[in-house]
């Protein structure tokens, strides 16, 4: 008797590629461009174990074969490479130097952050952007945001924010032109901190 391989069943991308690919840019496009606002994920989106819906939608509207991505061992399973890999035909790699877009959990170790890409004053935009998987995303002043895009101030929640990531986002605003952008997606929200945006912790 042979026995066949198993083989994982994939999950379908996005529904309407070029319709719904732009619709999630968009929203990322004003995330950024006003940092700490808090956006709704525009559609409904299947996600791999290890990854969430907001991340997924994320990765497919930005990633391609030219986009590295790099995922912390918590959301790195077969499902959410292979998931990648089929639907945006983009690198896996291991090596977070590497990484255009790098994924993790709130609650994994965040020490990585620090080797993350920052780019070079020719090439800034050459810089890597993290992508934290958070359980939700509040207006409450936990943390007040300044700078371009913000009128005056603005306040935003991440709740379970490790201090070091805090020192690290002070270092990061410095480095202008150069450093990460950060996106913060919760299972249906997204939002943002530019690599502009001054942070003060509450």
């Amino acid at each position: 008797m042979t026995v066949q391989p198993q083989t994982t069943e994939l999950l379908p991308g996005f529904e309407h590629a070029a319709f719904d690919s732009n619709a999630v840019f968009r929203v990322l496009l004003d995330a950024m461009s006003r940092p700490g606002r808090i956006y709704e994920l525009p559609l409904e989106m299947a996600s791999p174990d290890g990854l969430n819906a907001t991340i997924t939608a994320t990765l497919l509207a930005m990633a391609d074969m030219d986009t590295t991505i790099w995922l912390s061992p918590s959301c790195a399973g077969k499902a959410a490479t292979d998931h990648l890999k089929f639907h945006c035909g983009c690198p896996i790699s291991t090596d977070v130097k590497q990484a255009d877009f790098a994924v993790a959990r709130i609650d994994d170790d965040l020490s990585f952050i620090t080797d993350l890409s920052v780019g070079n004053a020719e090439y800034p935009d050459q810089s890597a952007t993290l992508i934290i998987m958070v359980d939700d995303i509040a207006n409450a002043p936990s943390m007040t945001l300044k700078g371009p895009g913000i009128k005056d101030t603005h306040h935003l929640e991440i709740k379970n924010l490790p201090e070091s990531f805090h020192a690290w986002r002070a270092e990061n605003h410095h480095m202008f032109p150069c450093g990460v952008d950060v996106i913060f997606a919760s299972p249906t929200k997204i939002a943002a901190l530019s690599r502009t945006t001054k942070v003060e912790v509450n």
